[in-house]
């Protein structure tokens, strides 16, 4: 018989992808919404399994087609350097076996809402010209 149980994920207090792009955590209590984002999903199979959703918010933000070129596979690939380093230092996850999927891009804007989203994380992707804020959802679970 399978045992499910929950998992969470800690947090990475600041990572630097590049020399002028990092990604930082923020302590912010307050909820966020955003109605305008990107969104990119991981999936994870194997020892744990579920789901990993990154949302780019661009409330406010104009975007012009060069900055989008740029800012969008930046944003892919710092979530899947987040995930990895957080999936590989924490201590709870690091000795599993699992596989985490190519990373499946929408860009069909969807309403996200912090409040209703169970375990959360707020980052901003800080880069010369811009901040942004990034949200990623965590829906894991260990399967004994």
């Amino acid at each position: 018989m399978e045992v499910l149980k929950p998992i969470e994920i800690a947090r990475i207090e600041e990572l630097k992808i590049l020399q002028d792009v990092r990604l930082v955590h923020r302590n912010d209590l307050n909820p966020v919404v955003s109605k305008d984002n990107l969104k990119v999903q991981f999936e994870i199979s194997g020892e744990i399994k579920g789901s990993i959703t990154c949302y780019l918010c661009l409330d406010g933000h104009e975007l012009s087609p060069i900055d989008k070129n740029y800012i969008f596979p930046l944003f892919v690939e710092s979530m899947n350097i987040l995930i990895g380093r957080q999936i590989s230092l924490d201590d709870d996850l690091s000795h599993f076996k699992l596989k985490l999927s190519s990373p499946k891009l929408s860009m069909i804007p969807s309403l996200v809402h912090t409040q209703v989203r169970g375990m959360c994380h707020k980052y901003e992707l800080e880069l010369a010209a811009h901040s942004f804020t990034i949200l990623t959802q965590y829906s894991l679970t260990i399967i004994n």
